[in-house]
């Protein structure tokens, strides 16, 4: 074969850069895929993580207002405690 002039590009000097941007092209594909994955998991948990919250703030009012419940049974039966032994 004769040599070729510089700066001239040949069919298989286009293959190898065509087949290097498509493993290239892949490997964002795939890269972009994974992210994706994550971010739905993460999504997926501060879901739960808010909801194991409003649950856990449920219970807390309902203590407190089962404190606040009792609070005022014991102030009733103490005045009326109170009266009665005087």
């Amino acid at each position: 074969m004769s040599e070729l002039p510089a700066g001239q590009v040949t069919i298989a000097d286009l293959y190898r850069e065509l087949t290097g941007m498509r493993r290239d092209l892949a490997e964002v594909v795939t890269g972009n895929r994974l992210a994706e994955e994550r971010h739905n998991i993460n999504v997926k948990d501060h879901e739960d993580y808010n909801q194991r919250i409003r649950t856990l703030e449920r219970g807390w009012w309902k203590v407190a207002g089962a404190a606040m419940t009792v609070s005022v049974i014991v102030s009733l039966v103490t005045a009326l405690l109170t009266l009665r032994i005087r």
